[in-house]
């Protein structure tokens, strides 16, 4: 009887402590996300976020993620030569926030990240090293339990085929000897694409699991450029997706797409649909996710506070029976009043009411507004209000009572009429703030390349980034080739204008520029400050001639690097007027002219002091003469067509004249 007892307990226990399969593994896995740009850089903490910390544990788990990919750079923690020995306090520091995870019953994912030395020389030595590495990482981490992956290495770019098929089985192959049944998932070589993947030669093993990463297509998910959400987006995804899918089913090896996203600076709507579709289809496919999480450029969970901006949603509670085909939209009520319009395919059956939850401004909370009937499929809100953002999103229960969301869709009720901020238009001379750009919303008053506001400052409603700045002031920041805001400005006093600029940049030089209606321009040139909060004034490459009274002013961004810009200051460098200029004696004739210019200067004029310079109408000097004499014939047959100002000085006196080249 005691054998017998004896027996079914170390039957139960073994029963209790079998090694998972990688299907099983990959369906407890589930929905993860990665901590990104912690672990991975030279040392923790020098890239954008800090070290990590284990508060953001609680967070994942509390969201609803059951897996956590840990990114982790071992080159900079390594002995350069034999035995290639790891930090020990860097051993301690990678264990301590893997067992974070695993104490929580999350899935773990430990790889080798970021390590370009072997990438770039996949030499015999650095070979060595990177095999003595794995095998005091197995050393270590052998007795966890075996919700513990190893991923041989990150997106290896440098290495070929051949050399990505050599270093999986070279793995693989130290793994093994201490550990014969540990999950450990491969991939392709480059960036590790599903087309890589498929390439890549398969070893031999029955604890195998593979990956890759997406962020298609690049132009929008990597460089925030355009739209997403075409039958041709939604049918390119759907393909890349079934590919995948038959090698998972051809070669009997779960998939785990360890990387996915979309930059946060991309267009919102498009940026809501690509996350929920990406979902969809992995939970169609019975792909394991962990989307990529850097603390920055592709933030989901801001790590200060734990707090969760609404694609989480998304992530964790997005499924094949969710709302989709999500639409927000303005319109008008009977009286001309404005609504917002929300639409959905409701795709569930049996489930229960429908709850409708909207955000006011690009970074406002979510309240319920509506609780709808199962089968709804439109909401119309008639709580809202001219130049506001309006963000809505759905969720419902099935008949198993699992939360069901929808993805969040975005709409500007803009008024269509410009109008300076506050009804004041800012002065010129004098300093133009550049957070009070003018009433009307995109496309009227501003062009932004996204609708949030990222800067998160002020006027939180509306798209363009402003956020805060020196002195506890605002900035406009996360600026954008193509972009562009207006300013309704009253210049008090016509003349020729010197204009300056506050910058900061840690990203690289750019370059923007001012405009006015009658064709007045000026260039700016922005320089590498070393840090986003490190201002330095600079001068516009040249000044502009201003006519007095109220106007529009426009500010292009025309280059393709970041810059934050925090004020405009307008200086008045000369007054004079034509009226003035020509009761002086400064005449010109004839104008309009196609040739020869003759100028009359005034009989008080200092000729030793005294140049005569040509202004294009957009404020560029295009030619300067000293004035040897009171007469002075000028050749303006190698200017173009149009308007110029003519501008006289001695150091003292300044006189304009307009002239007509024709």
């Amino acid at each position: 009887m005691r054998l017998v007892q004896l027996f079914l307990v170390l039957f139960v226990a073994a029963s209790l402590s079998a090694q998972l399969s990688p299907f099983e593994a990959l369906d407890g896995m589930g929905r993860g996300i990665n901590l990104g740009n912690t672990l991975e850089p030279p040392q923790e903490g020098a890239w954008n976020n800090g070290p990590a910390e284990e508060a953001y544990f609680d967070a994942y788990v509390a969201a609803g993620f059951t897996n956590i990919r840990i990114p982790v750079r071992w080159d900079e923690h390594t002995q350069t030569g034999a035995p290639y020995t790891i930090d020990a306090a860097w051993m301690n520091r990678v264990e301590q926030v893997v067992d974070w995870g695993l104490s929580r019953g999350l899935y773990v994912t430990l790889n080798g990240h970021h390590e370009d030395w072997l990438k770039q020389n996949y030499t015999t030595n650095n070979k060595a090293r990177y095999d003595a590495i794995w095998r005091q990482v197995v050393e270590r981490f052998q007795s966890k339990t075996d919700k513990l992956l190893y991923e041989i290495i990150n997106e290896p770019f440098g290495l070929t085929v051949a050399q990505v098929d050599d270093l999986n089985a070279r793995i693989l192959g130290i793994i093994r000897v201490q550990e014969p049944t540990r999950i450990v998932i491969f991939g392709g070589n480059e960036y590790a694409n599903a087309e890589q993947l498929f390439n890549a030669a398969i070893p031999t093993d029955d604890y195998l699991m593979a990956y890759y990463h997406s962020y298609d297509p690049w132009n929008f998910a990597g460089l925030s450029q355009g739209t997403w959400g075409s039958a041709t987006d939604y049918a390119v995804m759907a393909n890349k997706f079934q590919a995948a899918k038959n090698w998972s089913d051809q070669h009997e090896i779960p998939v785990h797409i360890s990387e996915f996203g979309v930059k946060v600076n991309a267009d919102f709507n498009s940026r809501m649909r690509w996350y929920a579709e990406y979902v969809g289809l992995s939970d169609l496919h019975g792909f394991a996710t962990s989307t990529w999480d850097d603390g920055g450029d592709f933030q989901v969970l801001k790590r200060t506070g734990q707090v969760w901006p609404e694609v989480k949603e998304i992530l964790v509670h997005y499924y094949q029976d969710s709302p989709n085909e999500i639409f927000a939209t303005s319109a008008q009520d009977g009286q001309g009043n404005p609504v917002g319009m929300v639409e959905w395919n409701n795709r569930m059956s049996n489930n229960d009411s429908i709850v409708v939850e909207r955000a006011e401004g690009v970074n406002g909370t979510y309240r319920e507004v509506a609780r709808l009937a199962p089968d709804a499929s439109e909401y119309m809100d008639t709580d809202v209000y001219l130049n506001g953002v309006f963000t809505y999103r759905m969720y419902t229960h099935n008949a198993e009572g699992r939360l069901t969301h929808g993805y969040p869709a975005r709409v500007s009720l803009t008024s269509n009429v410009q109008a300076a901020y506050n009804g004041t238009p800012q002065t010129i001379p004098g300093t133009v703030e550049v957070e009070d750009y003018d009433n009307g919303g995109e496309g009227v008053a501003y062009q932004d390349n996204d609708a949030a506001n990222q800067g998160g400052g002020y006027r939180l409603n509306e798209g363009v980034d402003i956020g805060g700045g020196p002195n506890n002031g605002f900035v406009l920041g996360y600026v954008g080739s193509g972009e562009w805001i207006e300013y309704t400005v009253g210049v008090e006093t016509a003349g020729t204008y010197s204009v300056k600029a506050e910058v900061a940049s840690a990203d690289a030089a750019s370059t923007f520029t001012l405009s006015f209606p009658n064709e007045a321009s000026a260039a700016f040139s922005t320089p590498l400050t070393g840090d986003w909060n490190a201002y330095q004034e600079i001068s516009a490459n040249n000044t502009v001639m201003l006519e007095a009274g109220q106007q529009v002013m426009r500010l292009d961004i025309t280059g393709a690097r970041a810059f934050n810009l925090d004020r405009i200051i307008f200086t008045l460098e000369s007054n004079a007027t034509e009226d003035e200029s020509i009761s002086a004696g400064f005449m010109i004739s004839p104008n309009p002219t196609d040739s020869k210019l003759e100028v009359r200067l005034p009989n008080n004029l200092d000729l030793n002091a005294a140049r005569l310079q040509f202004y294009s109408a957009a404020g560029a000097k295009v030619k300067e003469y000293p004035a040897a004499s009171r007469s002075v014939s000028v050749d303006v047959t190698d200017l173009p067509a149009g308007t110029y100002l003519i501008r006289l000085m001695d150091g003292e006196k300044n006189f304009i004249r307009r002239l007509v080249v024709r």
